[in-house]
């Protein structure tokens, strides 16, 4: 069966909260083709001999926090629902439930029977073939009486039906109303009580499953095998309830023809499994004997991660133009149609010091906080509040030091000395990393003087250049922890070394290195009342937020 998967657009869910799943960002569709054509040949081959033509299988959907995983089984989810039986649970809002099977159990039961339809309904629940074989296993414990009182219906009216009448909407002899799924539900709940009867109230359960599986398909033939069973937020349960869900569905999953997808972030669970069994216990293990196989979601790109978490418009050059917010560097590529770059340039940053999903947002919401508790500002160096940032996240103690001292200072590391410029540039993922600047060279200086009336005229052209990431941030950095008159006579050395250059060489300097322009230019914007102090409060401030969210 070929299924037609279009992601790239907005798409109404048709249930009853009326969801909108906004267009993939996270480029998932792809999984939701290769996902399908693989189970579906797992759970129902017309290939293999008549008995092995359906089979069971389990699927460990494995992504870490941030990667979409709920918004992609939702949609895979809707799309599915046209062409297979689906259920879908989410297992964090029903952990109040004292019993996860019943938590599975009650939503395939309401779910299958709303796909199946009045018709298919009645169909189920015939009374010698369906219903009664429930009320029969649960018979030696269960007293009449206890049976009225979960049932709310004498079972002994129902057994006494002829074979084959249907159950439909109205059983008892007064005319009242039953929910006939409820009814399956409450009993189910009361045979799996009874230690002796749970064997059999399960064999009853799968029987039941697959005849509520086999009413869905034979509905109008527009749907096939196998049924598709989605269990999401597992790892966000209290780790008691994750392991007993865990524990007790493991019993339905051996279900032919039907198919279950387990999203989780393993690592989570993993830590859910070790806080129930110990430190010392191999969850990893321990999970594994509960799936067949485990697709672990490639991580989306920081630049995708923070399109679809955060609120990135205010990072935008007409947000800031409103606030009337001047960035360093400028967030416009004059060169390239306009787009902004300050959202690369974050994403380097970011993969310098390696951060997590949830870091990364959590980092981008707090410097979007701290754009927003802002106005009227004549510069913000939105790239060394990111590199603070990050910092205090990654290493507190390393960031109070790097806020009191210059990157150029030695300080005793495990016993060796080094720079904190060097040590920062021991951290794994540093390495050569560039960022982009957008320069207005003539506008910060048209000559450089080598006398007191003539010099050299500035060549450098307007556009982008290539900054290395640390060098940058220790010209801004060793800028910021110097007051103006360093500040003045540091830039001025620089335009004086750069004037000798030229006479001493007697050739063009070389008018592509962006770490030139980054003192002068960033003193053109930056007011004297900005310094170090100034960072280290917006940091201070900001990272006391952190971000709780769903996906």
């Amino acid at each position: 069966m070929t299924i037609s998967f279009n992601w790239s657009e907005p798409e109404l869910s048709i249930n009853s909260k009326d969801e909108t799943f906004p267009a993939d960002q996270l480029d998932r569709e792809k999984y939701a083709k290769f996902l399908t054509t693989f189970l579906a040949k797992q759970g129902y081959d017309d290939a293999r001999d008549s008995d092995q033509k359906k089979r069971n299988y389990v699927l460990n959907l494995n992504a870490e926090w941030g990667a979409g995983k709920s918004y992609f089984l939702k949609r895979w989810a809707h799309d599915l629902k046209e062409h297979y039986p689906v259920v879908y649970i989410d297992a964090w809002k029903q952990d109040y439930s004292d019993d996860p099977l019943m938590t599975v159990i009650s939503s395939m039961i309401k779910q299958l029977r709303t796909q199946a339809g009045k018709d298919a309904d009645k169909a189920i629940f015939k009374v010698s073939r369906k219903f009664v074989g429930l009320l029969k296993a649960a018979a030696p414990t269960l007293a009449r009486g206890i049976a009225t009182k979960y049932l709310g219906v004498d079972p002994l009216k129902i057994m006494e039906m002829a074979d084959d009448k249907a159950i439909g909407e109205n059983i008892d002899s007064d005319g009242k109303s039953i929910d006939m799924g409820l009814a399956a539900q409450k009993m189910v709940e009361h045979l799996i009580s009874e230690h002796d009867s749970k064997a059999k109230a399960i064999e009853n359960l799968k029987l039941n499953v697959e005849q509520w599986v086999e009413a869905v398909i034979g509905k109008n033939n527009t749907k096939s095998y196998p049924a598709f069973i989605f269990i999401d937020e597992l790892d966000r349960c209290r780790p008691s309830y994750a392991v007993e869900m865990l524990e007790a569905i493991k019993h339905i999953f051996n279900i032919p023809g039907v198919v279950f997808v387990v999203a989780t972030d393993t690592e989570q669970l993993q830590h859910a499994v070790k806080a129930i069994y110990g430190e010392g216990f191999n969850a990893k293990q321990y999970l594994g004997r509960f799936f067949n196989s485990r697709y672990t979601f490639k991580a989306p790109s920081y630049e995708k991660l923070i399109n679809v978490h955060c609120d990135v418009y205010k990072l935008s050059d007409d947000y800031l133009k409103q606030k009337k917010i001047i960035t360093f560097p400028d967030s416009l590529d004059q060169i390239h149609d306009d787009k902004r770059i300050t959202l690369k340039n974050l994403t380097v940053v970011y993969d310098a010091f390696n951060l997590s999903a949830r870091q990364v947002i959590q980092v981008t919401d707090r410097l979007i906080a701290t754009i927003d508790n802002m106005s009227k500002v004549p510069c913000l160096n939105i790239i060394y509040l990111a590199f603070l940032l990050c910092l205090r996240e990654k290493d507190s103690e390393l960031y109070d030091l790097v806020c009191k001292n210059k990157l150029d200072t030695q300080v005793k590391f495990n016993n060796n000395e080094r720079t904190l410029a060097n040590h920062i540039a021991l951290m794994p993922f540093w390495g050569n990393m560039d960022i982009k600047l957008h320069l207005q060279p003539t506008k910060i200086v048209d000559i450089f003087y080598t006398t007191q009336h003539g010099g050299y005229s500035n060549k450098w052209d307007d556009g982008i250049y290539n900054c290395k990431l640390l060098g940058f941030i220790k010209d801004i950095h060793h800028y910021l922890l110097s007051n103006q008159e360093t500040r003045k006579s540091d830039i001025q050395r620089i335009y004086n070394d750069h004037a000798r250059s030229s006479v001493r060489s007697n050739i063009e300097s070389d008018y592509s290195n962006g770490q030139f322009w980054v003192k002068p230019a960033f003193d053109q914007l930056n007011p004297p009342t900005f310094n170090i102090s100034t960072y280290k409060d917006l940091v201070e401030l900001a990272s006391n937020l952190d971000h709780i969210d769903e996906e």
